[in-house]
């Protein structure tokens, strides 16, 4: 019988110090993570605080240069920090890739890219190039962004091009800070609960309106909606403005679907804050 009770008293003990050891383990463990969401909402503001000092830096400068007091590009020199702010249109140049070549015209007019694939890493030493690959170019797209300098005064692509930069920054500072107050709840202890499911729907509401407004602003505030034209002349190919999607067209799919789905999270946040009101009550 002594026997017995000490294997039982012996169990007792063990099992107590091993939920205590595990309770230790676990609030250690969660202080881990509160640390973690707290250090993150933090780097959030800071971001968050500098999208928003950077779009009122952007409004201020183009309203300057709408003005007529700058001209872009602007240079920004502030002690040892240095910063450029320019405008400018995206373009595009696309051609046919030559699938024969002769390599010694120069002054070849033929629209196409000499850019040829080969199997081994010798070229060859005829003059006239094939493509000869076992895969073989046959189109190229090329887009980047031509930077524009301003005369001064007003001008309606540079009134559209700073306000679609100010509307993105702003945009991407509310997102950041809709973080950062969602990082704090969470870093609180108040992960499910009203006000992180109210921060969710924001995240959730900018994503899916930034999904629908950028393609838009692409569009309606693109130099041939505007009223400007061009020309390209010269050996083809030629630069020309690169065009949006159109619009509804250009709409971000997938952004629009992860905004949906962060909608989602919220609705279960929801569900999880009311079950632990719920909890409470009864406790």
């Amino acid at each position: 019988m002594s026997g017995r009770s000490d294997i039982s008293f012996y169990d007792i003990v063990l099992s107590f110090f091993n939920k205590s050891a595990s309770k230790d383990a676990m609030r250690g463990h969660g202080m881990m993570i509160r640390r973690a969401f707290r250090i993150g909402g933090w780097v959030a503001l800071v971001a968050g605080a500098l999208m928003a000092a950077a779009a009122v830096t952007t409004a201020v400068i183009g309203v300057l240069a709408l003005t007529g007091k700058v001209t872009y590009p602007v240079e920004i020199d502030v002690g040892p920090f240095s910063a450029r702010s320019a405008v400018s249109m995206p373009v595009g140049l696309g051609a046919d890739v030559c699938q024969t070549a002769d390599i010694t015209a120069q002054n070849s007019s033929r629209d196409c890219f000499r850019f040829f694939v080969h199997e081994d890493a010798e070229s060859g030493q005829e003059v006239l190039r094939r493509q000869d690959a076992d895969v073989r170019p046959t189109h190229a797209t090329l887009r980047g962004e031509v930077e524009l300098a301003t005369t001064g005064g007003w001008s309606p692509l540079v009134a559209a091009t700073v306000a679609r930069s100010v509307i993105g920054l702003a945009v991407l500072s509310g997102l950041l800070l809709l973080l950062w107050r969602l990082l704090a709840a969470a870093a609180a202890g108040e992960a499910f609960s009203d006000r992180a499911v109210r921060h969710l729907r924001g995240i959730g509401g900018l994503v899916i309106a930034v999904s629908v407004l950028e393609p838009a602003l692409d569009h309606f505030a693109s130099a041939g909606q505007l009223g400007y034209s061009w020309e390209a002349f010269g050996i083809a190919p030629h630069l020309l403005p690169g065009g949006s999607a159109g619009y509804p067209g250009g709409v971000n799919l997938g952004q629009l679907a992860l905004g949906g789905l962060i909608l989602l999270v919220a609705e279960i946040f929801r569900h999880g804050a009311a079950i632990e009101a719920e909890r409470r009550l009864t406790v």
